[in-house]
C-alpha cells in the first residue's frame, strides 16, 4: 500500500518542489492549501485554511495520514516580526493532536538556521541555540521543542529539518535570488551592499529531496537542510549574472552590516544518516531556473 502523508506550504517555495519526489517514493499525496490548484490525477489537493481548526480535524478525520509533513510558514514582508508566527506555531501544534487522534505514526516539521547561536565555523545540530532574536525564530524554535515532546510522550516520530539558504523557481522578487534575476531580465543594475557574507544556499528542489529522504526514514531529532559549502553573496550574484549572460550591472558596495559575517551549516547528518546528497550544483540549478 501507498505511504499516505498530508503536507502544508505545498504551494511555497520548497513546498511545490515535494510533490514529485514524495511520489517517487511511493507515498499517497494529499496536500492542503489556501492557493488555487490545478487538479491533478496524482495528488489530492485539499483547499482550506491551516488556522480553521474545524477544517484541519475534519481533514485529518477523513484522510487518517500516516505521515505528515509540515512546511507552511510565512517567510516574505515583515515576518520576522509579525504576529503570524504565533498562529503558525499554534497550528502547528493543532495539526499534531488531530494526527494522533487519528493514528499517525511519522512527522517532520520545517525550521530554520536562525535558530542557531550564529558563530563562524558550520553550525551542527548540537550547537548553542538563540531562538529569542525574532518572533519568527521564537516560535520556529517553540514549536520544535512542543512538538518533539508531544511526539515523544505519544509514540510519535519525530523529525525537524533546519533550512539554511535557499534559492529556487520563480522566486518572490522581495528575496535576493528573486530580485537578481528580475532586475537582470530587465537590463536595470542591480546594487549588492554586503557582498563578502558567506552563506550556505541550496536549491529548492534539493530541499525538498532532502525532506523527502528524511521523512522516508526512521531518523529522529534535528538535522540540518543545507549544503556545507561556503559561498559569497558576491560570488553567487555573479553566477546568475553570468548564467543569464549579462555583464557589469551588478554593483558592490562594502557597506558594513549587521548580520553574521558568515552563516554556513554542517551536514554530516544529512549526508551520513539521511543519506541525501545534493543532485544539483550551483550551475545546474540556475540553468534550470533560467529554462
Amino acid at each position: 500500500m501507498a505511504k499516505k502523508v498530508l503536507v502544508t506550504g505545498a504551494t511555497g517555495l520548497i513546498g511545490r518542489e515535494l510533490i514529485e519526489p514524495l511520489l517517487e517514493s511511493g507515498f499517497d499525496v494529499y496536500a492542503i492549501t489556501i492557493d488555487d490548484f490545478v487538479p491533478s490525477k496524482n495528488i489530492t489537493w485539499i483547499k482550506g485554511n491551516l488556522f480553521d481548526e474545524n477544517f484541519i480535524k475534519e481533514t485529518f478525520d477523513t484522510v487518517k495520514p500516516e505521515y505528515l509533513l509540515n512546511m507552511a510558514w510565512a517567510t516574505t514582508g515583515d515576518y520576522l516580526k509579525s504576529d503570524i508566527n504565533y498562529r503558525f506555531l499554534n497550528a502547528g501544534i493543532n495539526l499534531l493532536t488531530h494526527f494522533k487522534d487519528n493514528g499517525g505514526k511519522r512527522v517532520v516539521y520545517a525550521g530554520t538556521c536562525f535558530e542557531y547561536k550564529f558563530k563562524d565555523h558550520p553550525l551542527k545540530e548540537t550547537d548553542e541555540l538563540d531562538a529569542n532574536k525574532s518572533v519568527y525564530t521564537f516560535c520556529k524554535n517553540k514549536l520544535h521543542e512542543v512538538s518533539e515532546y508531544f511526539c515523544k510522550m505519544n509514540g510519535i516520530s519525530f523529525g525537524y529539518g533546519r533550512i539554511f539558504y535557499v534559492y529556487g523557481r520563480n522566486e518572490d522578487k522581495t528575496r535576493l535570488t528573486g530580485m537578481i534575476l528580475d532586475k537582470l531580465s530587465h537590463n536595470q543594475e542591480v546594487i549588492i551592499k554586503s557582498g563578502s557574507l558567506i552563506k550556505d544556499y541550496m536549491y529548492s528542489k534539493d530541499i525538498a529531496g532532502a525532506f523527502v529522504k528524511f521523512l522516508d526514514s526512521n531518523i529522529e531529532g534535528t538535522v540540518n537542510i543545507c549544503t556545507g559549502e561556503p559561498i559569497s553573496i558576491k560570488e553567487f550574484a555573479l553566477e546568475i549574472e553570468h548564467s543569464m549572460q549579462k555583464s557589469g550591472l551588478i554593483k558592490f558596495q562594502d557597506e558594513i552590516s549587521n548580520q553574521p559575517p558568515v552563516i554556513i551549516g554542517d551536514n554530516f547528518k544529512l549526508l551520513n544518516e539521511v543519506k541525501y546528497k545534493n543532485k544539483y550544483s550551483l550551475k545546474e540549478a540556475l540553468k534550470e531556473i533560467l529554462e
